[in-house]
């Protein structure tokens, strides 16, 4: 016991403000007090009480269980891109550093043209032209954040299989997909994870953006980017029902980007070691 409670103190302290951020998107929902769509037109931009702990919106609905209720779609759906976007670079990059040199040179030629385009902007048409939700969200996103993945995984793949231990485990007649799997595929998780901590605080921003300019989730779908959109008009009298999920986008990309530096500083120091 001593000894979990040893290991758990050597956490970084943005790693539990990261766990309970992802708590609060998976709970969230349950832990909304009141229906986050339910409307009360004689209650509008209520002042928070014991009743709406922090205030009504425009149209009476508790900001409390929005904000809640919206953590899965903003911070959930933000991890759900960063996995598909890392997951596509992570195939690709692969299949750059172990195949010839026209089919690398399509591959990062390609991560070079889409890091070229502005990744946002990338979205922004693409959920315009589709008019918005979930899938043309996705896609987008996906689309704008696989290039950065695959250049990593190239880089550290292409420097691995140089190696003596791989070259010597070729000449002993081991499969090159047992040679990825168990030399190349550990270093290149390791150099991903930092960066793909950072880019859910990149996604969850996007997101927002997003949804901000009502090219995200359809309402009246919680959601933090769409909330502050609603509210905008109503910030001289709801100024704490618009900090709310102000706040909540401020707090999980600043825990996001501390834990991710943390992890890299982690690893370096255990790859120095």
């Amino acid at each position: 016991m001593n000894r979990v409670v040893k290991r758990m103190r050597q956490f970084p302290k943005s790693i539990w403000a990261l766990a309970a951020l992802a708590g609060i998107a998976v709970l969230g929902p349950v832990l909304a007090p009141l229906d986050p769509t339910a409307q009360d037109l004689l209650r509008v931009m209520e002042a928070p009480s014991s009743q709406n702990w922090l205030g009504t919106d425009h149209v009476g609905r508790d900001i409390l269980s929005r904000v809640l209720s919206g953590a899965p779609h903003s911070l959930g759906l933000a991890v759900l891109c960063v996995a598909l976007a890392s997951g596509t670079g992570l195939a690709l990059g692969l299949a750059a550093s172990n195949s010839g040199a026209f089919l690398r040179a399509v591959i990062m030629r390609s991560a070079d043209l889409m890091l070229a385009f502005p990744g946002l902007l990338l979205a922004l048409l693409l959920a315009g032209f589709l008019g918005g939700g979930i899938w043309p969200l996705l896609i987008g996103l996906n689309l704008a954040l696989w290039p950065q993945y695959a250049r990593m995984t190239e880089a550290v793949a292409t420097g691995v299989l140089r190696q003596g231990h791989v070259e010597a485990a070729r000449l002993a007649g081991f499969p090159e997909r047992v040679i990825l799997l168990r030399h190349v595929l550990p270093p290149v998780l390791r150099a991903i994870l930092p960066l793909a901590t950072l880019g859910v605080g990149q996604a969850i921003m996007s997101i927002s953006a997003l949804g901000f300019l009502g090219l995200g989730l359809k309402p009246p779908t919680p959601e933090w980017g769409a909330m502050i959109n609603e509210l905008l008009p109503f910030l001289s009298e709801g100024l704490i029902q618009m900090a709310a999920p102000c706040l909540m986008i401020f707090a999980c990309v600043l825990s996001l980007t501390l834990a991710g530096r943390a992890l890299a500083a982690r690893m370096e120091a255990g790859s120095d070691g």
